[in-house]
């Protein structure tokens, strides 16, 4: 998704995030790009067009009935309360996390998201597949929350690191520890791994 969001405006990498949750970089890129070259992706323009139009634009990315509502949402709030998306940026990061959890269908990883690439702030963003291979590899407990296990991440990776080790657990997680059958005969950390043994078979 980097490549996506790299030099955007706050208000278009937000939907951008919004629109990446749950599929992948390629559809979120088709998406976006109908989106811009259909709509416009900034406030006026969102809250100016038809709803079922917006819908259209983001069906390559999967989920536009739940995506399609978010990014409206999140137009209005901006529009209403901001009146300027360039605003945006001129919030501290408490007050941007204060405003867009208020968003329905924004949580703390979209926002991690916008923080870490917007405003290159070191942390480790938690999605699925970071979660999972967190509590897989014992770093964090199976009953840990979103912040719990940010926090035991973070106390591992070396800042300035912290966001290549974000994309680093996306990619194993997607490749080697994957959520369902797990490629644990040719995991390089095996060995280490508390969980491997309940996925190996002795085919394997």
């Amino acid at each position: 998704m980097e490549r996506e969001i790299e030099g955007t405006g706050a208000f278009e990498t937000l939907v951008t995030t919004i629109i990446s949750q749950n599929t992948n970089d390629k559809n979120t890129e088709k998406a976006v790009s109908r989106l811009k070259s259909e709509i416009g992706l900034n406030v006026k323009s969102i809250l100016s067009v038809d709803r079922e139009k917006l819908i259209e634009c983001l069906k390559p990315a999967g989920l536009y009935n739940v995506k399609g509502p978010r990014i409206i949402e999140l137009a209005k709030k901006i529009d209403r309360e901001l009146g300027d998306e360039s605003k945006l940026d001129s919030m501290d990061d408490e007050e941007l996390r204060d405003f867009l959890s208020k968003v329905k269908g924004i949580g703390p990883k979209t926002i991690d998201i916008f923080l870490a690439f917007r405003r290159k702030r070191d942390i480790i963003p938690v999605d699925t597949h970071v979660s999972r291979v967190s509590k897989r590899l014992g770093i964090a407990d199976n009953g840990d929350g979103y912040f719990e296990i940010r926090k035991k991440l973070e106390e591992l990776v070396s800042e300035g690191d912290r966001l290549k080790a974000h994309f680093s657990l996306i990619a194993f997680g997607r490749k080697i520890c994957t959520a369902k059958r797990p490629k644990c005969s040719i995991c390089p950390v095996r060995e280490g791994c508390p969980s491997s043994k309940q996925f190996l078979s002795p085919v394997q």
